[in-house]
């Protein structure tokens, strides 16, 4: 599963030790943040979601500016 890297830092900034801990940590963010990060919110949360809990532990969301996908 690729995240951009508008994901990748999106998911790095409210990571928690599980998928479900970090989905909900974003969820209670989503009524402050404006319409351009509610996309990228979607998209990482249906990727996150995606993800079993052994596959989420072993990938890094480290905070980038490259514009590569990871």
């Amino acid at each position: 599963m690729n995240f951009t890297v508008e994901e990748t830092n999106l998911v790095a900034i409210y990571k928690a030790d599980t998928s479900a801990a970090t989905l909900a940590r974003i969820a209670a963010a989503l009524p402050d943040m404006d319409a351009e990060f509610k996309t990228i919110v979607d998209s990482a949360s249906r990727k996150l979601a995606a993800l079993t809990e052994p596959e989420f532990s072993m990938l890094s969301f480290a905070p980038t500016a490259d514009s590569d996908e990871v």
